[in-house]
């Protein structure tokens, strides 16, 4: 089953946890326009043509009107395999400058534990991320759900091996990183010196993963909705909130990726978003729209 999936959500709690009292100290940053960026896990999804993808768009034309919609992605596909340059520079030329992709660790590094102290194995990753240019965003690596407090030693080993010339973001899964609704305050504290970030998951069936705590000048957020149900709503607005609250304080950005089941519904929930979050008056809110049909061929 999928992580934190539930059959009935009738009986989960959704409320947020209190904030972390420590954020507002961890966010004291020069101050700047708060950005939202909005993604999913992929672009290639064929229920998406005759929604944001014109009729009878192609597939190898999917990114260009994706990222034409949302303004960054949870690049799952680096999770499974190391892309090579062309593919990278095949993705960034079909997307607009201010597109951010935000490319998911190696399985073999994040889930062996081998593989999280094999420097050479994380470099080849590594590698690769010049490649995007101006459109990388933070990265991200999801560790096991098995990875626990009593494996610290090898978590800082790894950190220790990345290098502060890019962006990462980690998602903690074991019950044993989480406390009172926040990471661990030691943990949360050695990340912002290393200006390292936090995901949050929020999912029906792990609310300890709805943690929070912010480490860093930007956020991520896996948001998993349930087709709509009407519990996904009301936690866009509660996510809306919050993330005023922490813009406020001095976050500069979020990027808040869109779940649904297969992701059939997933245009329809960032349709919903859109529309909470211009009502809340975030600036610059990415728009859905289908684009015109006589542009199919004239992308640059």
């Amino acid at each position: 089953m999928e992580f934190g999936k539930l059959e009935d959500i009738s009986l989960v709690d959704w409320h947020m946890p209190s904030d972390d009292p420590k954020n507002a100290g961890r966010l004291l940053t020069a101050q700047k326009d708060h950005k939202l960026y909005f993604g999913s896990p992929a672009w290639g999804n064929k229920h998406w043509v005759g929604k944001i993808y014109p009729a009878k768009t192609p597939p190898e034309k999917f990114l260009y009107y994706y990222s034409r919609n949302f303004n960054s992605i949870e690049l799952n596909t680096t999770h499974y395999r190391i892309p090579d340059e062309a593919t990278v520079k095949e993705w960034t030329s079909q997307v607009p400058e201010d597109f951010l992709f935000c490319p998911k660790l190696f399985k073999d590094i994040s889930h062996n534990r081998v593989g999280m102290v094999d420097k050479p194995l994380l470099n080849s990753w590594l590698d690769t991320l010049p490649y995007y240019g101006k459109n990388l965003g933070p990265c991200f690596v999801q560790f096991h759900e098995q990875f626990s407090y009593t494996d610290k030693v090898l978590l800082f080993k790894f950190l220790e091996n990345w290098p502060s010339d890019f962006r990462l973001s980690l998602e903690l899964r074991h019950p044993s990183w989480f406390e009172n609704g926040k990471i661990l305050p030691a943990l949360t504290d050695y990340l912002n010196k290393k200006n390292i970030g936090l995901v949050i998951t929020d999912v029906a069936g792990r609310r300890d993963v709805l943690h929070s705590s912010v480490s860093a000048p930007w956020t991520m957020i896996r948001l998993i909705g349930n087709d709509l149900d009407p519990s996904d709503e009301i936690r866009l607005y509660d996510w809306a909130e919050r993330l005023n609250s922490w813009a406020q304080m001095g976050l500069q950005e979020t990027f808040l990726f869109l779940h649904q089941e297969a992701d059939t519904h997933t245009i329809e929930f960032a349709q919903m978003a859109e529309e909470i979050f211009n009502g809340e008056g975030f600036p610059d809110v990415p728009n859905f729209t289908i684009e015109e049909e006589r542009d199919l061929f004239n992308y640059e």
